[in-house]
């Protein structure tokens, strides 16, 4: 049996932050870095016991809720190396650590801040607009909810030309209820994962002529990639297998992806590399060629794959940044959407990012039925949802935060009315309303939940009040500059918001179903929602 051997030098940049709070302090809020996130259970927890850690990526905030003294500490930057804190208690709450894995030979850090605050919530909201100036974010334009088709969630990847054109259709038919600006193919189009241009046998028509179609619809053309990654299966992978990340004997490596065979075993491209940057640019500038105004780019945290590069001063974060300049240079008119991607490092060069996991058919993964080994299997709207409002404070300040579709339709899905305003009511926060719907298919009382989607925004979200160990159910905002309450109810008991609890009028109105006035309460049932505003 080989001898494992500790390492005794591990590489990075690491650092110590004591903090001096009560005794009682137990409260932290862990930042997560990319939709898949490490923090699985509610963001806000309690930490005990006399010896306990926690971890956080991007920012963590500690603090004591009785005196209302809390302290952020996050990252500003994200050019070389992502960052990770430890929250440490040794029987009181006593410090905080940083680590930086690619901060190697004698490379500056990436900039950090220590804020202080009686809100955690300001605090967040500070950090993200600073993190936003130190990154370059430009000025995010979200006047109006973005629409749009997918393909995915309704046949996933064995989608075909013919299902794509039966939807535009429906979305031309559709228009005065829910405008569809952007329609999207998604994963299934390709010969192989990596060869994007190539097109396979249930996709006969040139892509050139499918844009057309979806131009000549109204909509704007959009579609999927990987574009950081190839199978080994692929052609470009076949022809350049030097254009691929390395382990330290020179070989390729290689991981498992979520792609059935043969693309099942993934590479990620060594964007140290001019020639491959020069790839990116084509495949992006060829499909903007073609009419295609709208990328989503998928699967971008595989594409800091740890390795060896061509440029041995580079690190996994720098490099990825250098694919996305070299894409975002290659169409900078056109819509880049983010997906499983870390969220610093996409920070000034995408357009919008998912914030939270997969979507899918079911409400909860463990209502699918046994044997079911679809992609959807552990996604669902309940998560989906949880993570998309744990990011609230991201909305509008990083980028235009994507909550994956909403999930409205009747047919092919396991869920109900109630479950399917809960997932339709994350895109009126977050502004980002797409969904996957057939709206040929679709009821007309679902139709008007998209339709509701596109035309409420509710802005300068927060939650009301966010519990320890529990995900938050009531968020403050406005609505057309009218006070505004969005209520998630997902528990398994109906839930009785009163007005006045929450600095309401009397009358409201309810208007993310059928719209009505209500007087003095609202009662939520289970896994439902509700989007209260103040009456005149």
């Amino acid at each position: 049996m080989k001898k494992l051997m500790w390492q005794k030098e591990l590489p990075g940049y690491r650092a110590y932050l004591p903090v001096e709070l009560p005794p009682e302090a137990t409260y932290v809020y862990r930042g997560n870095n990319n939709m898949e996130s490490a923090v699985v259970a509610p963001n806000v927890h309690m930490i005990h016991g006399c010896d306990a850690a926690l971890t956080a990526q991007d920012v963590v905030v500690v603090g004591d809720v009785a005196s209302k003294r809390y302290i952020l500490a996050g990252a500003l930057s994200a050019r070389y190396s992502l960052t990770y804190f430890t929250v440490i208690r040794r029987g009181k709450l006593c410090g905080i650590e940083v680590f930086m894995p690619h901060i190697t030979n004698g490379r500056e850090p990436e900039k950090t801040v220590v804020l202080e605050g009686d809100d955690p919530q300001k605090l967040l909201i500070e950090y993200a607009e600073m993190a936003a100036k130190e990154m370059g974010v430009k000025n995010i334009e979200a006047s109006e909810n973005m629409t749009g088709y997918c393909t995915w969630y309704y046949y996933y990847a064995g989608v075909s030309e013919a299902d794509l054109l039966a939807n535009i259709d429906a979305i031309r038919d559709n228009r005065t209820v829910y405008n569809a600006k952007y329609i999207q193919i998604d994963d299934g189009y390709q010969r192989h994962q990596g060869d994007w241009l190539d097109q396979r046998d249930a996709w006969p028509t040139p892509l050139t002529e499918i844009a057309a179609k979806i131009i000549d619809a109204g909509s704007v053309p959009g579609i999927w990639t990987m574009p950081l990654l190839a199978s080994t299966a692929s052609r470009v992978y076949q022809e350049h297998p030097d254009w691929f990340v390395k382990d330290a004997a020179g070989n390729t490596m290689i991981i498992q992806g979520w792609s059935p065979e043969p693309d099942n075993h993934w590479v990620c491209l060594d964007a140290t590399l001019d020639e491959v940057l020069e790839h990116l640019a084509n495949i992006f500038k060829t499909f903007r060629s073609w009419g295609f105004a709208y990328f989503k780019m998928d699967g971008l945290s595989y594409g800091l794959m740890e390795g060896v590069r061509h440029d041995p001063d580079a690190t996994p974060v720098s490099a990825f940044r250098r694919a996305l300049e070299a894409i975002r240079k290659a169409v900078p008119d056109a819509v880049l959407l983010a997906c499983c991607a870390p969220f610093m490092p996409c920070m000034g060069l995408v357009d919008n990012c998912r914030v939270s996991t997969d979507t899918s058919r079911y409400y909860k993964s463990n209502q699918q039925i046994a044997g079911n080994t679809d992609l959807d299997y552990f996604c669902s709207i309940s998560r989906a949802a949880h993570l998309t409002l744990a990011n609230w404070w991201k909305f509008d300040r990083w980028f235009r935060c994507d909550p994956d579709t909403m999930m409205a339709r009747q047919d092919n899905a396991f869920y109900s009315y109630g479950e399917a305003k809960i997932s339709v009511l994350t895109g009126i926060l977050s502004g980002v309303a797409t969904t996957s719907d057939h709206l040929g298919t679709i009821s007309p009382e679902r139709l008007a939940l998209l339709g509701r989607a596109q035309n409420l925004r509710m802005r300068d979200v927060r939650p009301v009040e966010w519990q320890q160990n529990r995900w938050p159910q009531f968020f403050s905002g406005t609505v057309d500059g009218k006070r505004a309450l969005a209520v998630f109810n997902d528990t398994e008991q109906e839930l009785v918001c009163c007005f006045a609890d929450y600095g309401l009028p009397e009358t409201c109105d309810e208007v993310l179903d059928t719209p009505s006035v209500r007087k003095v309460k609202i009662i939520v049932p289970a896994h439902d929602a509700a989007l209260l505003i103040a009456g005149n």
